[in-house]
């Protein structure tokens, strides 16, 4: 988060290339410990994720949400 912290939407959509590769290198982190961390809970990641898109298209349907953000 620290990359985008002070930044504008725009400067934070056009990062440098050494910015952009660090901020992959963090992204990749991320993933790779979530990815253990459900390997060692047994959560099966994409069932989960499946799981919370249909609570979220529950909970905010496109006709309630639409233009809310």
């Amino acid at each position: 988060v620290e990359h985008f912290q002070w930044l504008t939407f725009e400067q934070a959509a056009d990062l440098p290339a050494a910015a952009r590769e660090e901020v992959a290198l963090e992204c990749a982190d991320v993933l790779l410990f979530l990815l253990r961390l459900c390997d060692k809970l047994g959560i099966d990641l994409a069932a989960a994720a499946d799981r919370k898109l249909r609570l979220n298209a529950e909970k905010y349907p496109v006709e309630k949400a639409r233009g809310k953000a």
